[in-house]
């Protein structure tokens, strides 16, 4: 069968209509890509904060024509408080597509600024056992090829292989993460020591004095976007977005008293491609009803007796998207919703089981995007706040605004109230403000503010009038004694992980060998982290600026980290404060024609003389660790350095490459090895290559060798654990070499699963490519 592969590669100098007007100054967009061929559309990931974003994404689509192929891309701008906007569009026309050749076009955007390029090429591929979609991501249509089988080499003393399960299974104790890019008003404290928030497809329960969590896992299949807390202050309900395969939306409702136990209620939301997923909640201030808005063009609003399972009534919410709801204090059938440019009040009527609805008036006032609403007193006075940064005050009966406030400061994301505490405003700015209120007329009286540093995007008071701060650096805060009557302004860092507003994927990872409780990542936010798996924090960090991440390597002492970035850059850092000891500037050379030069994977030697990095441009260069001089560059590959490993006596590497190329290395002559039995008796150091004899089962019916990322064996050689496509870590014993090797899975990550390590024999280290979250699991024995 054949079908057309449309490589979405790159854009440049990308500007939205209208730019001069967002944000002010700040111009930089997060592009993604609509992806028409014939009547067939597909859409990319979005790329963060630039405007020349490189994708290299593709997607197949039934061949109709090779010889007139004719491809529409239609770019936005990812906008969370209005509605995205259109960057423009670009048409494609390609003749006579030659099957597995690529044709490359540029072409200028229509109706904007900037360009795209686009490569097509024609594949075919008819097999059984696959199924066979009109339109799809690339693993829907692909097997493994095993064009590498003829260059994998059985060891001398290969290790038994055993058709049985692992006898260890893998416990989830910790994930480093929180969600903040495109959510807010996701984050609630539930006493004075827990919190409760989300990350990936995970629900967790946090405490702050011991970093102990427990988690609502297994039920949601893909990222969770919304989250809240009923009255009881027991009971959380999370919502999720529609999977690729076209499962969910899913609502699950879950108890964080007990998260490790089975969700009281599930619904799954009908038609998920169409509801596209949920984008916020709330509970009635009985806790009867669950209030739910679906992402679907009308953003739907639905109403639930969850406790009797039960959907009451469903209705078109507004054209625009709905960004926040708040339930009344009072009556629990009413709530209102509020959105781009508009503000709605809502009422359930029992006896006919439907709504009745009736629009904001906002008069004399500017019309503007509400971003958050909250009902004060016994809800006869509504609060919103705006993108301007102003607090609109609104009479509720009558529907109407009867006065405005500024705040100084812009775009308020999130409020949380106690009227024994004060109202706290969260700004996109970083400040938080704090207000007296008058429940009686809605007049604010301002008591103090506070920068937090951050942009604000969920507030909430626990019991001890400490306020609780999620921010969109993926950072977690707590401000103690943050209320009117004597407002105080220390400030507490609780954790900080990768930031989901900056990262674009998280791929960088590597284990200690000096210390099994210690590990580092890195990714495109530019951040070096190191962790302590004992303590549940992060240990210290740097921001290497201007640069995205992509690999990183202790030394075998543990003293030093050396850290691969997408411009070819290398940094040697002090692993003890991260400071850096030298950089190691890419090196353009002439036989070099690609313009990639990222540094996808870097290992350090066991010895510790020598570094070694795989590029993007196909060629893998060698260091020495005395000078950081490159000693020689190794040269055979035809694609882009997937994964090594160095011999236990540092005189061999071996590496494969995304073409699912093996090739073997003498490091002394500095030569390719072609005589497999040169091969046999090398004792690797460590196993991370996805090719080759220990690891030739690892794939499943239909995958293709892209959908596994990365794999991991322990240090012991009886276990081996896998990175995929699909979100799962999996753990086979060890060696993986038997046709249908069975082995345990594990769930929680919603972004394909970028790398895997082990740490010594207690733990397994995954990272999350877009979902931006690490996950420690804990090996039981």
């Amino acid at each position: 069968m054949s079908y057309i592969e449309v490589c979405l590669i790159q854009a440049k100098n990308l500007l939205p209509i209208g730019a001069e007007s967002k944000n002010g100054k700040d111009l930089s967009v997060d592009p993604y890509a609509i992806i028409n061929y014939d009547s067939y559309s597909e859409n990319s990931k979005i790329i963060y904060d630039t405007n020349s974003p490189v994708w290299r994404e593709s997607f197949f689509f039934e061949c109709k024509n090779p010889t007139n192929v004719k491809v529409e891309v239609i770019i936005h701008d990812k906008e969370f408080c209005v509605s995205d906007l259109l960057i423009g569009r670009a048409e494609f026309t390609f003749n006579d597509v030659k099957l597995n050749d690529y044709s490359k076009q540029w072409a200028s955007i229509v109706d904007g600024e900037g360009e795209i390029e686009v490569a097509v090429s024609l594949r075919q591929y008819d097999y059984p056992g696959v199924a066979k979609s009109k339109a799809g991501k690339k693993d829907k249509h692909f097997q493994v090829n095993r064009a590498w089988a003829g260059a994998i080499v059985k060891p001398d003393n290969a290790p038994s292989v055993t058709n049985k399960l692992p006898i260890q299974s893998l416990v989830l104790e910790h994930v480093y993460g929180y969600r903040t890019r495109d959510t807010r008003d996701n984050l609630f404290a539930l006493d004075s020591n827990t919190i409760v928030y989300h990350a990936a497809a995970v629900g967790i329960v946090h405490n702050i004095k011991t970093r102990k969590q427990r988690f609502f896992n297994g039920s949601h299949v893909d990222d969770i976007l919304c989250l809240t807390r009923h009255p009881n202050n027991k009971y959380i309900a999370t919502g999720d977005i529609v999977s690729l395969n076209g499962e969910g939306p899913i609502v699950a409702i879950w108890d964080a008293t007990a998260p490790e136990a089975a969700p009281l209620v599930v619904f799954k939301i009908e038609e998920g491609r169409i509801m596209r997923g949920v984008s916020t909640m709330g509970f009635s201030s009985d806790g009867k009803y669950l209030i739910v808005v679906t992402s679907d063009n009308y953003h739907s609003v639905r109403i639930y007796d969850w406790k009797a399972k039960t959907l009451l009534c469903t209705e078109k919410g507004h054209s625009d998207k709905i960004l926040d709801i708040d339930n009344h204090p009072k009556d629990p059938n009413s709530f209102v919703t509020v959105g781009v440019k508009h503000i709605k009040f809502w009422k359930y009527d029992s006896a006919s089981k439907r709504f009745t609805t009736k629009k904001g008036l906002f008069g004399k006032n500017k019309t503007q995007t509400i971003l958050c609403p909250l009902y004060i007193g016994n809800g006869d006075i509504l609060l919103t706040g705006t993108y301007d940064g102003d607090i609109y005050i609104w009479n509720t009966k009558t529907c109407d605004i009867m006065g405005t406030i500024s705040t100084g400061h812009n775009s308020i994301y999130s409020f949380a109230y106690n009227p024994e505490f004060g109202l706290a405003c969260g700004h996109r700015d970083g400040f938080i403000t704090l207000f007296d209120v008058n429940e009686t007329n809605g007049k604010l009286k301002k008591i103090t503010e506070v920068n937090i540093g951050f942009s604000v995007k969920s507030l909430d008071f626990n019991p001890d009038g400490h306020l609780i701060v999620g921010t969109s650096e993926s950072a977690i805060f707590m401000i103690k004694n943050f209320q009117k009557k004597d407002p105080q302004t220390d400030i507490e860092l609780l954790f900080q992980s990768h930031s989901a507003a900056k990262m674009e994927e998280l791929w960088g990872l590597d284990g200690n060998p000096s210390n099994e409780n210690e590990f580092a990542t890195c990714s495109d936010d530019g951040l070096v982290n190191i962790w302590d798996t004992e303590q549940y924090k992060q240990k210290c960090y740097t921001n290497l600026k201007n640069e995205k991440l992509r690999s990183i390597s202790f030394s075998p002492d543990g003293k030093k980290l050396f850290v691969g970035c997408v411009s070819g850059n290398i940094y040697v850092l002090d692993a003890n404060d991260l400071s850096i000891i030298k950089t190691i500037p890419y090196e353009q050379r002439s036989f070099i024609k690609s313009n990639e030069h990222d540094i996808t994977v870097i290992k350090c030697s066991p010895d510790g003389t020598k570094i070694a990095s795989g590029n993007r441009d196909c060629v893998i260069n060698v260091y020495s660790t005395k000078n950081y001089n490159r000693i020689n560059t190794l040269i055979g590959h035809s694609s882009t350095i997937v994964h090594m490993d160095w011999s236990v006596d540092s005189k061999y590497l071996q590496s494969d490459s995304s073409d699912c190329e093996i090739l073997y290395w003498n490091i002394d002559d500095m030569a390719q090895v072609t005589k497999m039995d040169e091969i046999k008796p090398v004792r690797w150091n460590s196993w991370s290559l996805i090719l080759g004899w220990p690891v030739q089962s690892i794939w499943e019916s239909g995958w293709s060798n892209s959908t596994i990322n990365a794999v991991a064996r322990d240090k012991r050689e009886k276990l081996l654990v896998t990175a995929d496509d699909n979100s799962q870590v999996r753990l086979f014993s060890y060696p993986v070499a038997l046709d249908k090797q069975p082995c345990k899975r594990y769930s929680g990550h919603s972004s394909h699963v970028t790398n895997v390590t082990f740490l010594g024999n207690k733990y397994v280290i995954s990272t999350g490519g877009m979902d931006g979250s690490i996950f420690q699991w804990r090996i039981k024995e």
